[in-house]
């Protein structure tokens, strides 16, 4: 069984025990896990059963014809995406034809993770024609599967986009997750479920970042933030 992230982790240490996970369960010939950044780029990517140099021509080019790129999915939330639900014939394309099949790649099902309305994280779960589309059982149980894997990639799993002055304060990574929920209106019940820790270690994280940002109230915090960059 997989566990939940812990405080002291990194995320790539969750992306390889997630996709480890994955793997146990529904037969892959390759998984890539990926973070979405602000412009809804694929960036931080982790693979399973897949050599990292063969992500380098997707990033110098193919990137731009993937048809499972988050930028594609913008709007209503469309958690798991086969191949059968993209809008044109997945082997007619580009794509398919000059990246994913010569590297033996046939069928591909997407999880996209959110929060709130926007795509933060992703998996690309691959196989080759050998092993068949995805059947499904297999899809019934991804579904089940996306929301723990959202949930704890919102939690910690995921880097915390913070510039000046949140990278001068010198946050440790579970304060600038908080500071990052802050700045989306959460209470300190809803960040202890968010970061499964208490109220009370809530308040001493947001007690810590008022004294390094200079800040008595998160009045005060976000409007340092909004004036700062």
């Amino acid at each position: 069984m997989m566990r939940l992230l812990s405080e002291n982790e990194a995320p790539g240490d969750f992306k390889a025990e997630a996709m480890t996970f994955l793997a146990n369960v529904v037969d892959c010939s390759g998984i890539v896990f990926y973070s979405v950044d602000a412009r809804l780029n694929a960036v931080d990517h982790a693979f399973h059963r897949i050599r990292p140099v063969e992500n380098r021509s997707y990033t110098a080019h193919y990137h731009r014809l993937d048809p499972f790129h988050p930028r594609r999915f913008v709007g209503p939330r469309r958690p798991l995406v086969t191949v059968r639900d993209l809008p044109e014939r997945y082997e007619r394309g580009e794509y398919y034809r000059r990246f994913m099949a010569p590297l033996g790649f046939r069928h591909e099902t997407e999880l996209y993770l959110y929060s709130g309305a926007r795509i933060v994280g992703g998996l690309s779960l691959l196989r080759t024609a050998e092993l068949g589309e995805f059947t499904p059982s297999e899809l019934a149980f991804l579904n089940k599967a996306h929301a723990f894997l959202e949930h704890t990639f919102q939690a910690g799993g995921r880097p915390v986009e913070t510039g000046p002055p949140v990278a001068e304060w010198g946050l440790t990574p579970r304060e600038r997750e908080v500071v990052r929920l802050l700045c989306e209106g959460a209470a300190n019940a809803e960040i202890g479920a968010a970061l499964f820790i208490s109220v009370t270690t809530v308040k001493t994280h947001v007690q810590h970042v008022f004294e390094k940002a200079g800040v008595r109230s998160r009045t005060q915090l976000i409007a340092r933030l909004r004036e700062e960059g």
